[in-house]
């Protein structure tokens, strides 16, 4: 008995040859995480960002009218300059905290939902700001549990391209995906300067 031979076709090779053009980014699964990537850094890059332009507003001179008819002017917020420097820095001293345990934590639970935790908590948390800004105690602990949760995904991002991304392309998806955070800075800033302005204070972190 002669052993069958295998008469080949020209499938697979029309099949391998077929490379979709590269505006058709969304038919290429590593293209849609670096898209997704790109948005959450925008968020991340927007959620930390969000105060500098906030605070400038809430210790704002303002006029009141008392009932007496009488003319104040103050602030919102009559912070000091050292107040306004903790609650500003107040961010980082927890976003240092998980520089290292986020890469670590991710490798055990998985990168996407480590940087979708991160988001989450740090959006909620932005979420109910304008009702706890008036206790200078609980916004400063409000906004290490922040720095706290978004430092995490920095380290978990990386831990999703290596997966995802081949190591020919892990530069580029990366670079994609990591950008977000410098588009988030420079379209936030604008953007929460007009809704001050506009709608009020409140509206920066409901937005942001």
């Amino acid at each position: 008995m002669t052993a069958s031979t295998v008469i080949p076709t020209d499938i697979d090779t029309k099949e391998s040859n077929s490379e979709d053009p590269p505006w058709k980014f969304w038919k290429k699964r590593r293209y849609v995480v670096a898209l997704l990537a790109f948005l959450g850094f925008f968020n991340v890059y927007a959620l930390r960002a969000n105060l500098s332009i906030a605070i400038v507003a809430m210790t704002e001179l303002k006029n009141y009218t008392l009932e007496n008819q009488t003319v104040i002017t103050k602030p919102e917020f009559d912070w000091s300059t050292q107040t306004q420097g903790y609650l500003l820095s107040s961010f980082f001293y927890g976003y240092i905290t998980t520089q290292l345990i986020g890469g670590y934590l991710a490798s055990r639970i998985g990168g996407k939902n480590m940087f979708c935790l991160g988001i989450g908590v740090t959006a909620g948390l932005t979420l109910i700001t304008p009702f706890i800004a008036g206790n200078v105690t609980i916004f400063l602990i409000v906004r290490v549990i922040e720095g706290i949760f978004e430092g995490i995904t920095y380290p978990c991002m990386h831990v999703v391209w290596g997966k995802w991304a081949p190591p020919l392309e892990r530069s580029r998806l990366a670079t994609i995906g990591f950008s977000g955070s410098y588009f988030g800075t420079v379209v936030s800033m604008p953007v929460c300067s007009y809704l001050a302005s506009t709608l009020g204070w409140p509206s920066i972190f409901y937005c942001f």
